[in-house]
């Protein structure tokens, strides 16, 4: 469970953001976390932009959130391009489907709130 302040929400409208939150199988959280640093410097060796982990203080157990602020959707989408397409990207992320509960994923994509009229 991740506690909303108004700093919170106000950081969500001003960057576009990316979360991914899995939970990982118990035993294995130290390894998933390992493979999360490893996308990290791939993602910086690629100039891509690199994530964030969280977990929530309370909430389900074992639940990593991943999360990446991109510029602007186009950013989001070129690199979710590039990473699909890159074969160690894909090594390493295919390396984390025996780290994680199967069917616990689930992802959020934020952008910034319109200038309504």
């Amino acid at each position: 469970m991740v506690v909303t302040t108004l700093a919170n929400v106000i950081s969500i409208f001003l960057n576009g953001m990316n979360r991914i939150h899995v939970q990982v199988r118990y035993g294995q959280f130290k390894e998933h976390l390992e493979v999360c640093e490893r996308l990290n410097e791939l993602a910086r060796s690629r100039g891509w932009v690199e994530s964030t982990f969280w977990v929530a203080t309370v909430g389900t157990g074992n639940e990593v959130i991943i999360e990446t602020d991109y510029p602007d959707l186009a950013t989001f989408q070129r690199e979710g391009d590039a990473f699909s397409s890159d074969p160690e990207a894909m090594q390493l992320l295919r390396s984390t489907t025996g780290l994680i509960v199967e069917g616990s994923g689930r992802s959020e994509l934020l952008e910034s709130a319109p200038t309504l009229a």
